[in-house]
């Protein structure tokens, strides 16, 4: 807890001295957004009660499938196994993270549609877009998409060393991307994600809805077809109509939503983006 929140102290101090010198949308809080208050309850959220989910996947599902062997088949996840295990370190991680990647790119387009969308709908909730929205995530939202996705990667044998070298970069490039910076990253836009490209997967803009759905490397929406990033225009407003920006009610909203579905056939709050 006191590293994260020396990160938070660092993080708000440089992203918001970089929205001053090269905003994205200038007319933007560059500290003390709307949403902060907010954004900064749904990461304590995250740092008191989801600790290691994956690990819980994995043990339950080892359990369930060999309760004999429990024990040494979690300990071979934990450890690393079979050809992935053989591979360097940074070989490792430089696999994790493109796995992972097209899990989450998947993951992310269901979460866009049907009943996965309204736990989806309160991470686009902000309207002052900036780089604590990274957090901004129901849980059940965290359970599927973050947590499951990394489960699922490390069923293929990769060692927790390889798991803990991405740490950091996943932690920068998450908050990056949901910055207030008006960096397209130029002849790179198509290698990795830029604060330009996610915003525009935020956008209230039809012209966005259901685009940019990569967290880090633009090459699946580009092969998929969802790829959004016009040359010299930028997301002007974000947020979603009818979905709560208040940390209680945000947390409620999918729950009485889906209720408001089930009772009277009504859809609200479609996906934005």
């Amino acid at each position: 807890m006191p590293w994260g929140l020396i990160y938070l102290g660092v993080a708000f101090l440089v992203f918001g001295l970089l929205a001053r010198l090269t905003p994205c949308n200038p007319g933007q809080r560059r500290f003390l957004s709307r949403d902060l208050a907010d954004n900064v309850l749904f990461w304590f959220l995250g740092a008191l009660i989801y600790g290691d989910l994956a690990g819980g996947y994995l043990r339950a599902g080892a359990a369930l499938a060999t309760p004999h062997d429990a024990g040494a088949v979690v300990t071979a996840l934990f450890a690393g196994y079979g050809w992935a295990a053989r591979l360097p370190l940074l070989v490792q991680a430089v696999l994790i993270l493109v796995v992972m990647d097209f899990i989450q790119y998947w993951l992310h387009r269901l979460f866009h549609v049907g009943a996965l969308w309204p736990f989806h709908a309160v991470h686009h909730s902000a309207e002052d877009l900036d780089w604590t929205a990274t957090y901004r995530i129901h849980p059940v939202n965290f359970a599927i998409y973050s947590a499951g996705a990394v489960a699922l990667t490390r069923l293929i044998g990769f060692q927790a060393a390889a798991f803990a070298i991405i740490g950091l970069f996943n932690l920068v490039i998450g908050a990056l991307v949901h910055a207030n910076l008006d960096w397209t990253f130029g002849p790179f836009r198509y290698v990795i994600a830029s604060p330009v490209y996610h915003r525009w997967h935020h956008a209230r803009d039809p012209k966005a809805h259901n685009k940019n759905f990569a967290p880090t490397f633009p090459v699946w929406d580009l092969m998929f077809g969802t790829y959004h990033m016009p040359k010299g225009e930028r997301p002007q407003s974000y947020g979603v109509e009818g979905v709560p920006t208040s940390f209680v009610a945000s947390l409620a909203y999918p729950f009485l939503e889906l209720g408001r579905r089930m009772g009277l056939g009504r859809t609200r709050g479609e996906a934005t983006a």
